[in-house]
Parts: C-alpha cells; structure tokens; sequence
C-alpha cells in the first residue's frame, strides 16, 4: 500500500468511528484518501455528505505521532496489504480502517487456523466448564481461539486457552493500552506477552458500546468460525454469529437447559441454522481442513452382545444372569429352532458368555470371561 494512504487510513482511524455510515458512504465511492482530503479542507463530500465534524477534528489528529506511539507501546499499525494483515477482514462489509496489533503473535499466521469463541458475560459454571473443554480440545488440534476478553464466557475461552499453552487473540473495544475490564487487566497482560492484542481504536481510545457491537465483526472476521455458549435472546455475541454468517464462515451453538435464559440464544441461533456442538473435535471438523480435522463417531458403552450374530445375539438376550433357563424355554423367546438354539448356546458357552448348569443354561457374568 502507497505511503499516502495508509497514513490517511491512520488518521483516519482517529476522525471517524468505523460505523460512521456517512463516512463509510464517502470511503466506498472515493476512497480513504479522498475523505481525509475533504475532512483536512473545509469538510465538503461530493453527494452533499457534511464532514465537518471530521474537519474540527484533523488538526489534533495530525499532531499525534502514532508511529512513535506505537513503538513506545510494542505495538505496530496494520493496514490492508500488509503481510500480518489477515486478508479474510477484507470480505467484511466495512473493513477497519487499520488495526493496532501488541503482542509476538502474527496475525494472518494466528487468523490461519482459528476459532472465535464469544457468549455471556455472566456466564454460569455450565458454560464455564463447556467452554474450558472445547478450547483445550482445540488448542490440542492446533487452532487459535479470539474472543473478546470480556467478563464470562470470553474470559474462561482465552484462559482454558493460555493454561492449555496455545494461542489467543483478544480483539478489544478500546485501544491497545485500556485494559478493559479493568478487572481483566491480569489476562488481557498475560495475551499482550503471548499472543495479540488487536483493535482499530487507536491508543488512548475508551472502550464505548458502540465500539463494542463494532468490535464483534473483526472478532468474525479474523476467525475461520464462531462458536457461541451461552446468550441471551439481546445478547451481544449473537451479533458476532450474525457476522459471521453473513460473511459465509461456519456459525456453530452449544445447547443448554431449555430453561436456562442464557441458552436462549445459543437455541435460537440453532433453530436458524447454527450447527449444534458439543466438543471441540466437533467444531474442528466444521471450520478444520476437509478430511483432516474428522471429528471421532460418538457411540454408547460397547455391550457383549454388540459383536454377536444375530442367532446369537437372540439367544443370549433370553438368558438371565442370576437363575436358569430351560431349552424349550429359550427356544420359544429367541424363535429359533431346537438344532439353532442348542448350537448357539454351545457358542456362547465357548466364548464364555453362557454356561450349562443341571437344570438348564444361564448367562456368565461378563467380568469372568
């Protein structure tokens, strides 16, 4: 990218919000340049767009050194075309502008292999103990987990992440140096050192609701699938799964109780098509590479009489384990004839799930087998 606008997509990041929708207007008909050359004159757009309120404030914008800012920070400013960049938040209907990135982990190469995991802030120890499970089961395949690092079902993603020494990525509602929750401070420091710390507010920025709901397209956008957990019907993460959706990237639901509110959402998103999960084997198969990442088929308990032959298996059903049954008696139940019946009692008796006592055959305990 050309040195002229990725300094206007800087600056940029600093005049206007990323769902300013008039500015977003300007940008898809004139480009970024454009709208910081109408903000730097008198804040006229071509259309009648009014950019005034940027023009008031560019002079305070360009007397930040945001490069040095970020060096003092250990952080560094992507933009499009950059090789950290992960390209897939290009299919995003409004891009960031740029993005502040702290922290080893490179980006694109995290965003490769990964997996969002967003629900409820008050999340329960149900949810707790789920999310904990997938994420170790997914750092086991090798897949990143981005969240949010919000309080709940964000926070317990990035921990159950980092005790399991894999990769996390928090996408923050303010700038890179806000920690917020401020209670979160611990973890999202332990994120900053491992990992990456990604936002498109510059430092400084506080984080606000509407940063928040923004916030969730990039967290849909970075990674190659959303599970959700816990939600409410209102709760924000669903708008992480609407992204997600709309960007064509699997959109995956835990169930809970049905009379739980905080499973209210994780059903409605399945009853619109959200595939239901129970594991991480199962979410790596739906966002993993096609053959590859196969979750295990799940079975119940294997029982003794799984493997038998059907003959067999009608046989040794109408033995009981603790008293005696006579020939004609199992004869009768299995529907088997007297020559069928005799022979496969002796095949039971031979593989030691039945054995002849004096006054008929009875099912051997499988321990003694």
């Amino acid at each position: 990218m050309r040195h002229e606008e990725r300094r206007a997509r800087v600056l940029l990041s600093r005049l206007a919000e990323p769902y300013d929708e008039r500015v977003q207007q300007v940008v898809a008909e004139h480009g970024v340049e454009a709208v910081v050359g109408y903000a730097l004159r008198d804040g006229r757009a071509p259309g009648g767009v009014d950019l005034a309120r940027l023009a008031t404030r560019v002079e305070r914008a360009r007397s930040v050194d945001d490069e040095r800012i970020a060096g003092r920070l250990g952080a560094r400013i992507l933009v499009p075309g950059d090789p950290e960049w992960p390209d897939d938040l290009d299919q995003l209907e409004h891009p960031p502008w740029c993005l502040w990135v702290a922290g080893p982990g490179d980006l694109a190469a995290l965003a490769e292999r990964s997996v969002a995991v967003v629900g409820a802030r008050a999340s329960t120890a149900y949810g707790d103990h789920v999310t904990a499970g997938l994420c170790v089961d997914l750092v086991a395949r090798g897949f990143t987990v981005v969240s949010g690092a919000a309080f709940g079902i964000d926070a317990t993603a990035h921990r159950a992440t980092l005790s399991a020494d894999g990769s996390t990525v928090a996408v923050l509602a303010g700038g890179v140096d806000v920690p917020y929750p401020r209670a979160n401070t611990e973890l999202i420091d332990r994120i900053r050192r491992t990992g990456a710390l990604v936002s498109e507010t510059p430092p400084g920025g506080a984080p606000a609701r509407m940063r928040f709901l923004a916030r969730n397209r990039i967290i849909a956008g970075v990674a190659r699938g959303t599970v959700v957990v816990e939600a409410g019907l209102r709760s924000g993460a669903r708008s992480t799964m609407k992204y997600a959706r709309d960007l064509g990237r699997p959109v995956m639901a835990v169930p809970g109780s049905v009379e739980s509110l905080l499973s209210q959402g994780s059903h409605a998103e399945i009853r619109m098509g959200a595939e239901l999960i129970t594991d991480g084997a199962e979410v790596a198969e739906l966002v993993g590479r096609i053959g590859d990442d196969l979750a295990p088929p799940k079975h119940g308990p294997v029982q003794v009489a799984d493997g038998l032959p059907e003959d067999l298996r009608r046989v040794w059903q109408w033995l009981r384990p603790r008293s005696s049954s006579v020939v004609d008696e199992v004869m009768a139940r299995s529907g088997l004839s007297l020559r069928e019946t005799l022979g496969a009692l002796r095949q039971l008796e031979h593989q030691g799930l039945a054995e002849e006592l004096l006054d008929g055959w009875q099912r051997r305990p499988t321990g003694a087998r």
